[in-house]
Protein backbone atom coordinates (compact mmCIF):
# COMPACT_ATOMS: atom_id res chain seq x y z
CA UNK A 1 0.00 0.00 0.00
CA UNK A 2 0.91 3.44 -0.64
CA UNK A 3 1.52 6.13 1.28
CA UNK A 4 -1.96 8.52 1.71
CA UNK A 5 -2.02 11.54 -0.51
CA UNK A 6 -4.19 14.32 0.35
CA UNK A 7 -7.24 14.30 -2.00
CA UNK A 8 -9.79 16.81 -3.04
CA UNK A 9 -13.64 15.46 -4.38
CA UNK A 10 -15.27 18.26 -6.23
CA UNK A 11 -18.75 16.66 -7.25
CA UNK A 12 -22.30 18.25 -6.31
CA UNK A 13 -23.61 14.72 -5.75
CA UNK A 14 -23.64 13.63 -2.25
CA UNK A 15 -23.30 9.66 -2.95
CA UNK A 16 -20.67 10.52 -5.48
CA UNK A 17 -19.08 12.53 -2.59
CA UNK A 18 -19.45 9.51 -0.12
CA UNK A 19 -18.36 6.92 -2.57
CA UNK A 20 -15.20 8.61 -2.70
CA UNK A 21 -14.37 8.96 0.65
CA UNK A 22 -15.16 5.92 1.20
CA UNK A 23 -12.74 4.39 -1.40
CA UNK A 24 -10.21 6.71 -0.81
CA UNK A 25 -9.86 6.18 2.97
CA UNK A 26 -10.07 3.15 3.01
CA UNK A 27 -6.80 2.98 0.98
CA UNK A 28 -5.27 5.73 3.81
CA UNK A 29 -5.65 8.47 1.94
CA UNK A 30 -6.70 11.77 3.64
CA UNK A 31 -10.06 13.13 1.42
CA UNK A 32 -11.99 16.55 1.34
CA UNK A 33 -15.51 16.76 -0.27
CA UNK A 34 -17.05 20.41 -1.90
CA UNK A 35 -20.03 20.45 -3.41
CA UNK A 36 -18.43 22.56 -6.75
CA UNK A 37 -15.43 24.61 -7.82
CA UNK A 38 -16.55 27.78 -5.66
CA UNK A 39 -16.38 25.81 -2.28
CA UNK A 40 -13.36 24.26 -4.06
CA UNK A 41 -11.53 27.70 -4.35
CA UNK A 42 -10.76 28.12 -0.84
CA UNK A 43 -9.91 24.57 0.20
CA UNK A 44 -6.88 25.27 -1.97
CA UNK A 45 -5.57 28.42 -1.47
CA UNK A 46 -5.05 26.88 2.03
CA UNK A 47 -4.14 23.13 1.98
CA UNK A 48 -2.09 21.39 -0.98
CA UNK A 49 -3.87 18.29 -2.50
CA UNK A 50 -1.33 15.85 -4.48
CA UNK A 51 -4.74 15.28 -6.54
CA UNK A 52 -7.98 16.39 -7.56
CA UNK A 53 -11.06 14.58 -8.80
CA UNK A 54 -13.56 17.13 -10.45
CA UNK A 55 -16.94 16.31 -12.17
CA UNK A 56 -17.76 18.25 -15.58
CA UNK A 57 -21.28 18.87 -14.67
CA UNK A 58 -22.06 21.23 -11.16
CA UNK A 59 -24.13 24.58 -10.46
CA UNK A 60 -21.97 27.17 -9.57
CA UNK A 61 -18.88 26.71 -11.26
CA UNK A 62 -18.61 23.82 -13.73
CA UNK A 63 -15.61 21.57 -14.15
CA UNK A 64 -14.02 23.71 -16.44
CA UNK A 65 -13.93 26.54 -14.98
CA UNK A 66 -12.92 24.49 -11.69
CA UNK A 67 -10.16 23.12 -13.33
CA UNK A 68 -8.47 26.28 -14.85
CA UNK A 69 -9.22 27.70 -11.24
CA UNK A 70 -7.06 24.75 -9.79
CA UNK A 71 -4.49 25.00 -12.34
CA UNK A 72 -3.78 28.83 -11.79
CA UNK A 73 -4.08 28.06 -7.90
CA UNK A 74 -2.49 24.89 -7.32
CA UNK A 75 -0.33 23.95 -10.43
CA UNK A 76 1.36 20.68 -8.95
CA UNK A 77 -1.74 19.38 -7.87
CA UNK A 78 -2.80 16.02 -10.16
CA UNK A 79 -6.54 16.83 -11.55
CA UNK A 80 -8.77 13.54 -12.88
CA UNK A 81 -12.27 14.97 -14.82
CA UNK A 82 -14.98 12.95 -14.18
CA UNK A 83 -17.68 12.73 -16.34
CA UNK A 84 -20.06 10.35 -18.88
CA UNK A 85 -18.72 12.53 -22.05
CA UNK A 86 -17.81 11.10 -25.27
CA UNK A 87 -13.67 10.69 -25.16
CA UNK A 88 -13.02 13.38 -27.44
CA UNK A 89 -14.46 16.23 -25.05
CA UNK A 90 -12.28 14.27 -21.86
CA UNK A 91 -9.20 14.70 -24.96
CA UNK A 92 -10.33 18.48 -23.97
CA UNK A 93 -9.23 18.34 -20.54
CA UNK A 94 -6.33 16.93 -20.70
CA UNK A 95 -5.27 19.49 -23.47
CA UNK A 96 -6.59 21.93 -20.26
CA UNK A 97 -4.04 20.47 -17.61
CA UNK A 98 -5.79 17.58 -16.44
CA UNK A 99 -3.46 14.42 -16.01
CA UNK A 100 -6.58 12.17 -16.48
CA UNK A 101 -10.52 11.32 -17.52
CA UNK A 102 -12.54 8.81 -15.96
CA UNK A 103 -15.92 8.11 -17.10
CA UNK A 104 -19.13 7.61 -14.92
CA UNK A 105 -20.28 4.87 -14.20
CA UNK A 106 -17.06 4.24 -12.97
CA UNK A 107 -16.07 1.16 -10.58
CA UNK A 108 -13.83 1.12 -7.54
CA UNK A 109 -11.00 -0.78 -9.20
CA UNK A 110 -10.42 2.19 -11.73
CA UNK A 111 -10.51 4.97 -9.19
CA UNK A 112 -7.86 3.03 -7.15
CA UNK A 113 -6.06 2.41 -10.20
CA UNK A 114 -5.85 6.27 -11.61
CA UNK A 115 -4.48 7.16 -7.30
CA UNK A 116 -2.12 3.89 -7.77
CA UNK A 117 -0.87 5.77 -10.86
CA UNK A 118 -0.47 9.18 -9.70
CA UNK A 119 1.23 8.20 -6.83
CA UNK A 120 3.89 6.17 -8.64
CA UNK A 121 4.57 8.99 -11.07
CA UNK A 122 5.87 11.06 -7.96
CA UNK A 123 5.38 14.35 -7.03
CA UNK A 124 6.54 16.88 -9.73
CA UNK A 125 9.56 18.11 -7.01
CA UNK A 126 10.47 14.53 -6.90
CA UNK A 127 10.13 14.04 -3.17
Amino acid sequence: MHPGVNILVVDDEEIMRNLFTDILHDEGHQVTTVCNGKEAQPKVQNSFFDIAFVDVHMPVMDGIKTLKMLREASPDTNIVMMDSLPQYALDEFIKEGAVSCIHKPFNITEVRAVVSKIIKKGKPDGQ
